[in-house]
């Protein structure tokens, strides 16, 4: 790649971006689902490129833009972050119920697929293990974790990347369609907190298109422009954190070759999560805003979904529609089985209004959790984004295990990984039922 086709490929992916900003602002089931205008975007170049109406070519080079792109977004992912658990027992339900899946979709996710190649022979090897990082992560994890098996064992995991963004898809539509069914249903039966019916929000929270008097700031300014662009430092200290990473691993793999089978992408993961700390103890993490990080990774991930839904090949969603569709489903309805039966069986305060958080984080992404929770809690008076944030510090490790999962099922083996995914589920249950056994007993109790 010459920086003259790297200029011709940013300059086809934004115009395919902003055709899908002009679709999405019209089409209002794309906006009822909250679909991307990146990944409509992507669509439009799929059917407008060589494998369907030849009006356009998409080039080869847009495979490459997602490995190198999440070493980006996996280091922003840590950097920035301040872990406080104040209020941690507050928020324990959450906590658990969403390690519960985690764990539940890595392990019914792989058995589920493993008996799927049973009768679809043809696909690729390892898929399984791409539900959890779409379901939990949307298409930026789940075109990763096709990326790592492609890289890994290119000779049996072709159209990875394409089955993980179309599981992600699946994902995001049954989080949104099924999700919005479940908070009507709620709401007839009582379990809202704040409202007797699904609040409608205004056309703008739905298109995507803020009017000004709406805007919110997305970052500070930390340095004088004169001195150095802020984003131009928030993008050097992720170079830092990915040259810190690259040197420890570089070093490592001397020691132990059998490192050299992790993927690049969590060089700057471990370099942030190093990087980090140091920078606070020297008071100098000051200069440096989470929310510019989070613009960074949010820019990498868009370029990836126009890139990698542009280039999926038609071929492997005719062939593997089906067996997809049945991942889809499955993994779906158990999560939002099980976040239903946990929450009412343990009724914290507000504990509809965190279960349909969960239901959409856990199937679409923690955007898709906080549109339904906002239907139900119109002037953001619920505790359920502060029980996610609450999650996510104490599970920020948890990005680690985002490249690391499908680097286990192919060095290891499918049941490995099962295991894990079981450790998971038995370790949060195990910890749920001791937490709130009690409790639970004497509400019943006082019921009867």
């Amino acid at each position: 790649m010459t920086l003259n086709s790297l200029f011709n490929d940013i300059m086809l992916l934004s115009v395919l971006l902003i055709i899908g900003v002009i679709i999405r602002s019209y089409v209002k089931p794309f906006q009822r689902w909250f679909l991307p205008a990146a990944f409509i975007g992507g669509i439009a170049g799929l059917f407008l490129g060589q494998q369907f109406l030849g009006v356009i070519e998409i080039p080869a080079s847009f495979g490459g833009f997602n490995g190198m792109l999440m070493r980006v977004i996996m280091a922003c992912s840590v950097l920035g972050v301040n872990v406080d658990l104040s209020k941690l027992r507050d928020h324990l339900d959450y906590t658990f119920v969403n390690a519960f899946i985690f764990g539940a979709q890595i392990v019914v996710g792989l058995l589920l697929a493993e008996g799927l190649m049973m009768i679809w022979l043809d696909m690729p090897f390892g898929w399984g293990i791409l539900g959890v990082l779409a379901y939990f992560g949307s298409h930026g994890t789940a075109a990763m974790g096709g990326e790592i098996l492609i890289d890994m064992l290119p000779e049996v995991t072709e159209g990875a990347v394409g089955v993980g963004l179309l599981l992600a898809t699946g994902g995001l539509v049954i989080s949104m369609t099924v999700g919005m069914y479940v908070v009507n249903y709620g709401v007839k039966k009582g379990w809202a907190t704040f409202v007797k019916e699904p609040e409608k929000q205004p056309d703008y929270f739905y298109r995507g298109i803020i009017p000004q008097e709406e805007r919110k700031s997305i970052g500070e300014y930390t340095t004088t422009p004169n001195a150095v662009n802020p984003i131009m430092l928030h993008l050097g200290v992720v170079g830092v954190a990915y040259a810190i990473g690259w040197g420890i691993f570089y070093y490592l793999i001397k020691l132990f070759p059998i490192l050299n089978q992790l993927h690049p992408m969590l060089f700057g993961l471990v370099g942030g999560i190093i990087l980090w700390p140091v920078m606070r103890k020297l008071n100098i993490a000051g200069y440096c805003d989470r929310r510019i990080f989070n613009l960074i990774a949010g820019l990498c991930l868009e370029v990836i979904i126009v890139t990698s839904m542009a280039s999926i090949s038609i071929d492997l969603i005719s062939r593997f529609f089906v067996p997809l569709l049945i991942h889809i489903v499955v993994c779906c309805a158990l999560t939002i089985f099980v976040c239903i039966w946990f929450y009412r069986k343990v009724r914290n305060p507000q504990w509809f209004e965190k279960c349909c958080m969960s239901i959409g984080t856990c199937t679409g992404s923690s955007t898709n959790g906080l549109a339904l929770v906002r239907a139900i809690d119109p002037q953001a008076q619920s505790i359920a984004p502060e029980a996610h944030g609450v999650y996510n510090g104490l599970f920020w490790w948890n990005n680690l295990f985002n490249p690391i999962l499908p680097t286990m099922v192919v060095l290891y083996s499918m049941w490995t990984t099962v295991g894990l995914g079981a450790a998971f589920m038995l370790g949060s249950a195990v910890l749920a039922y001791l937490v709130f056994r009690k409790q639970v007993r004497a509400r019943e109790a006082a019921e009867k």
